[in-house]
């Protein structure tokens, strides 16, 4: 009989802290707030950089971002005079990475 009461005292304890334990715990996770909803954005799409463009290497980059042309963009819409200035090379060679730019947009 000793048995049976201790079992039961034991099982009863249990339950007693089980209900105990269940009504905080569903209070905690009932009053947590929502994730506010996250909005997709649209991300412009990057130019290709000048490198891209054919006789146009790290060097010759590096003249033409010193002189704000940083993109194909920005390269298109120069003309062949300053970009020859700013890389140091020929009118016509520069006419040449206008048309390359313009056809890489």
């Amino acid at each position: 009989m000793k048995r049976l009461a201790k079992v039961v005292g034991i099982v009863g304890g249990a339950v007693a802290l089980i209900w105990a334990m269940r009504d905080r715990f569903i209070s905690v996770a009932a009053s947590r707030e929502p994730e506010p909803p996250v909005f997709r954005t649209t991300i412009p799409p990057r130019q290709p950089a000048i490198e891209t463009v054919d006789g146009i290497g790290p060097v010759l980059a590096g003249r033409l971002r010193d002189a704000g042309i940083d993109d194909v963009s920005k390269l298109a819409a120069s003309t062949p005079d300053t970009i020859a200035e700013a890389a140091g090379v020929s009118g016509a060679r520069a006419r040449v990475w206008i048309e390359q730019a313009r056809s890489l947009i």
